[in-house]
């Protein structure tokens, strides 16, 4: 299987190196997919689910909050605002951050916050899903058509 370095940190730490087959990331301009030998593109992340396929086949999925992307043919480097593994996301406590946040953007309806309060819950949303979308995967693999 063809495989190209990918490289994804957040501001703290680095998440993963290694080598991959495939990297699915949310763009503003939607879901992007990137395979080895693909042409050089600098992208903006949005708040979602980056996946991977790494080199042995193995799927892992990150949050990302933002940040940007580097695609060259033979190396995809993330870097991201604020990330981490969706494994290590507690699904009860992501599901009550967005709870939190959807009541304080109601709050601050109409004032000068609401669009900050609606970020931090368009994040909250994205951080949810991700830990979703992983714990759904884990129980199915890739489909066929994506490998």
């Amino acid at each position: 299987m063809a495989s190209f370095r990918v490289d994804i940190v957040n501001a703290e730490r680095q998440l993963f190196s290694g080598d991959a087959a495939l990297v699915i990331a949310p763009l503003r301009e939607g879901e992007a997919g990137f395979l080895p030998g693909h042409s050089p593109l600098l992208g903006i992340l949005k708040a979602g689910t980056l996946h991977l396929q790494d080199a042995s086949g193995a799927e892992q999925t990150f949050y990302v909050s933002g940040g940007f992307v580097e695609v060259q043919p033979h190396h995809v480097t993330v870097l991201a605002d604020a990330g981490e593994r969706a494994a290590d996301i507690d699904e009860a406590l992501a599901a009550q951050a967005v709870e939190e946040a959807a009541r304080h953007a109601e709050e601050q309806a109409g004032k000068v916050d609401y669009a900050r309060a609606q970020a931090e819950l368009a994040q909250a949303a994205a951080r949810l899903q991700a830990v979703r979308r992983y714990r759904a995967r884990t129980r199915s693999p890739i489909p066929e058509q994506i490998r």
